[in-house]
């Protein structure tokens, strides 16, 4: 998925004057169901100026702590799991190029097998009234499901 968003970033840039500013507004939030232990990986790609500028007002600033995108993320990314929000734990941090990932993991599900899951992800939204922001519901053995989130529709329900 890095690849995607680098593949795109690139091909944004190459029509840029400075090389680096886009006007396509877009995020990737991965939901990925580990089944070993029974929990969510939660995986979301920022494009690096879009995320400095929605941080700092400067797109062209260093990019904040750790601290302050994962607690940025948190505020505007969500995981239910029937009905019940799940608490996302932060894992990582990683910058490449043009892109950064910052990554949430749920403690395990245990004994409880999901019927729905739901994303809330208004990301970016309060700068860029143009953001998409794509959810994909990843579970190993079944179709991945891909919706398109935007200021009319910040949050989707995806049954098992």
């Amino acid at each position: 998925m890095f690849t995607l968003l680098l593949g795109i970033g690139s091909f944004l840039a190459a029509f840029s004057p400075n090389g680096t500013d886009h006007d396509f507004k877009m995020s990737i939030c991965e939901v990925i169901y580990e089944p070993s232990d029974r929990h969510f990986d939660v995986k979301i790609y920022l494009f690096t100026d879009d995320l400095t500028e929605a941080l700092t007002g400067d797109p062209k600033a260093a990019l904040p702590t750790r601290e302050a995108i994962s607690q940025y993320a948190l505020q505007h990314v969500g995981l239910q799991v029937n009905g019940v929000q799940q608490t996302l734990q932060f894992s990582a941090i990683r910058q490449k190029e043009e892109q950064v990932l910052v990554q949430f993991t749920t403690p395990s599900l245990g004994n409880i097998q999901p019927a729905t899951v739901a994303v809330w992800d208004n990301i970016m939204l309060e700068k860029f009234s143009g953001q998409t922001n794509m959810v994909y519901l990843i579970v190993p053995g079944k179709n991945k499901r891909t919706e398109a989130l935007d200021a009319k529709r910040t949050s989707v329900e995806m049954k098992w």
